[in-house]
């Protein structure tokens, strides 16, 4: 803290007006070494006093808020309001679309590998030929738009500097 006792106790009353320092457990100590100073010190006493009857005139204080600024908060708490709103939904639509492909992708895996063993068992083919055929042709939708992406992102960073739009 500071060297000089009346420095630190005037900063020690400023702060537990605004910040509280009661409230916080390291601060016992230094409230208890407030406590004796200021039995001590008329000085820093007074400043104490002062600043109490200065925060106590402030709190005493009617402020009213114009109709002005009481419209224009009104109005940004309802565009906030509904901005949490349209995200709320647009996360319920993104559940509910994961929900979908998910459930859609155990569905179509299912139909394709019984078909993809249909197709190998009429061609008389090895279970690992039709297998492999299987995985080829499920994991090359996912292969090419994963190209697709790198590069377009690729484009985008060579071009303008940036990945986004």
């Amino acid at each position: 803290m500071n060297a000089d006792p009346h420095e630190r106790a005037r900063l020690m009353i400023a702060l537990s007006g605004t910040e509280g320092l009661s409230s916080a457990k390291p601060w016992h100590a230094e409230e208890s070494w407030l406590a004796a100073h200021l039995e001590s010190c008329a000085s820093c006493r007074a400043f104490a006093e002062n600043s109490r009857e200065t925060i106590r005139a402030l709190r005493g204080i009617p402020i009213t808020a114009s109709g002005r600024l009481v419209f224009t908060t009104q109005m940004r708490v309802r565009q906030r309001a509904a901005e949490l709103r349209r995200q709320q939904e647009r996360f319920w639509v993104i559940c509910v679309c994961c929900a979908a492909v998910t459930l859609s992708t155990a569905v179509s895996t299912a139909l394709l590998w019984r078909g993809f063993a249909w197709l190998g068992h009429q061609a008389r083919l090895s279970t690992p030929v039709w297998e492999s055929g299987f995985v080829v042709f499920y994991l090359t939708p996912a292969v090419l738009v994963g190209i697709l992406l790198l590069a377009r992102g690729t484009f985008l960073a060579d071009h303008n500097g940036s990945f986004q739009d």
